[in-house]
Formats: C-alpha cells, structure tokens, sequence
C-alpha cells in the first residue's frame, strides 16, 4: 500500500482576544454526517507521487506531491482528467532548485517557495496549463539571517507577508513592503521554560493560512488542540483569537536536544483549507504516532469562522489523507491499494 508523508500542520492570552468555550475542540452544537459522495479521479493509469497539499481553483483542483517527477497535478473536476503535470527540480528554463511543500493560489498564480535561493515564486496559472516554456515567473526574495530563519513564508496581501520558523524573538515574523520587519508580539501560548529564544520555533512547530479580504491569518501548532487567529491593521498586528486548548506539544530530551514526545503528544491538525469566510482543518485526538500509522488518515473536518466560532463539524463515511473545501464540496484524497483516489463530498459551509 502507498504510504503517505505525514505533514502534520505545522497564551498565555492577552485579555482583548476572544476565547473559545471551555470545550473540547472536537464539540460541536452542529455535526452534518455526509453519506452521499462520487469518485472524481483515479491516478491508476498514471501514478504519481503523494499528495501533502491540495487547492480547489474553480473548476481545478491542484496537487502538490513529495515525490515523482513532477511537483505539481492538475486535475479539472468536471472531466476528471488529469490536465497537466508540472514543475521539474533543476536549473534549466522553467526548472526551480527546489519547491515547498506548501503553496497557494493568490491572483491566478501558483505561490511557493525555494528555499535554497530564499525567493517566493508566482508563476501564473495560465502559462503553466499552456505549457509555456518562457513563462512569466514573478520572484521575490524574503530575509534569512541568524537571527531570522523563516522555515514558510505565506502571503496575505501584496504588502503583507507572514513567516513561520526559529527567530530571536517571538514565534512570527510580519514582513511588510520591501521586507520590512513590522512590530509583532507573539510567543507560546503555553508554558515552555525549558526551550528558549530561537530554539523555540524550531521545537514548536507551526501551519499557517491566510485571508487577504478579511487581513487576518490563523496559526496551528503542530501536535496539539492550540490555534490562534492574529489580525493586521496597518502596522498594527495584534491577536484576536486563541482556541481553549486541552492538548499541548509534550516534548523529551534525548541527549541535549529537545524533540516533540510523539507517543505523548497528540496528532492534532493535520490538513487545512480556507475560504475569505471560514478556515476548515481535520484534526486528530489520537496520538502522533498512532495517527501516523494510519497514514495520518481522518474522517472529521472542523470548521471555524474568522472569529474563532465553531460552524460545523463534518462526519465523513470513510477516512481520507488531505483535503480541500470551497462553497459547496469537500474534495478528498484517499489511497486505495496502489491507487490515489479523489472524491467529492457535498457540504455548504453554513451554520
């Protein structure tokens, strides 16, 4: 059976931030069992590698792979077929050194990251499905210094960007035009006195999404039940949302390192998916290590307002590896045997 790559997404509070109910994050007023679904593709007759993201756009879904020869499928939904494959590793025309395992879809463009050259690319959409070879690459560099280790850098405007990785201080850095460093106060929303400064970020792990129309981002911390939502106005970044955690990250030395105690700690979230309305996350109470033996498979999907309200929670019919949501479906992939599945899932995100 094909294995996937568990790409698990990767306070105290300030009294203006909303909490959540003191809940478990898995209780929700409103549960929706889907039962009815279709299979929209099948890679039987060209396998390619494991899926650790997925997007709808429009009428597209698109993949990003660990391995195969490709980084990227496109797969029209209507047709079922796989459109186009794409982004080769190497140093020729149309060839990137290396591709993120995140990305995003921002004005028509497919956004990621090299990280060996520290850039961000924006390649539009349009070139890519034409098969052009002189496409119209859009880079940007981002800051790496010492001090500043960005790990995933994400946008959320033109101006606005968010990174993620083991800074000298805080947790995140708000890079505004021309790479500006802006002013953010962030830090581990639970107590760690045994892991300091940089080192912080490194051990504590962290996913981001964004919402450009609303000038917000959520932040999840790897292997717990901890998210929070931050909020810019100008050039102010403040926090307005932290969830009311039960499960944090346990951690255990082995020699004079820190690591995630994987037995210990929970799965926690482990896909997410966005709209300008509501963030969408699949989220395990099992352990690490007893998710990752099932392939980090998931059958609940939670969804939150960008407030931090619960909306609903979906009970699928069977277990999936990631997913994708727009208005009206839950996009699914599932590994059959040999084979990566696609199904679609009917569900309105609405309360």
């Amino acid at each position: 059976m094909k294995k996937t790559i568990l790409y698990f997404l990767f306070p105290f509070l300030c009294f203006s931030c909303s909490k959540q109910e003191n809940k478990s994050i898995e209780e929700f007023d409103t549960v929706e069992y889907i039962e009815s679904y279709d299979s929209i593709f099948s890679d039987v007759d060209e396998p390619f590698g494991v899926v650790v993201e997925i997007h709808v756009f429009g009428n597209m879904l698109v993949l990003n792979h660990a391995n195969g020869d490709y980084q990227f499928s496109f797969i029209d939904i209507e047709s079922g077929k796989n459109v186009c494959r794409w982004g080769t590793i190497g140093e020729g025309a149309g060839e990137f050194i290396d591709f993120s395992s995140n990305f995003s879809i921002e004005d028509s463009c497919l956004v990621f990251q090299t990280f060996a050259r520290k850039e961000i690319n924006y390649v539009p959409l349009r070139d890519i499905l034409n098969r052009r070879t002189d496409m119209d690459v859009r880079k940007e560099t981002y800051p790496y210094t010492v001090d500043f280790r960005p790990r995933r850098v994400y946008s959320i405007n033109e101006n606005r960007k968010v990174a993620v990785g083991a800074f000298k201080e805080g947790l995140l850095g708000i890079l505004g035009k021309d790479n500006t460093l802006m002013s953010c106060e962030s830090d581990l929303p639970f107590p760690c006195d045994e892991v300091e400064g940089i080192y912080r970020g490194n051990l504590f792990q962290s996913q981001v999404i964004t919402n450009g129309e609303k000038n917000r981002f959520a932040v999840f911390f790897l292997a717990s039940d901890v998210f929070e939502i931050y909020e810019i106005n100008g050039e102010e970044v403040r926090k307005v949302y932290v969830s009311s955690f039960k499960s944090v990250p346990q951690i255990q030395k082995t020699g004079e390192r820190w690591g995630i105690d994987y037995d210990n700690s929970i799965a926690g979230f482990t896909s997410l998916s966005a709209s300008s309305e509501w963030i969408g996350c699949s989220f395990s109470s099992q352990s690490y290590a007893e998710s990752a033996a099932k392939d980090g498979a998931f059958d609940e999907i939670l969804c939150f307002d960008w407030n931090g309200r619960k909306v609903k929670k979906y009970i699928l019919p069977f277990a999936i590896n990631r997913f994708c949501m727009d208005a009206d479906y839950i996009y699914g992939v599932r590994y059959v045997d040999d084979k990566t599945v696609i199904y679609r899932f009917p569900a309105k995100v609405s309360k």
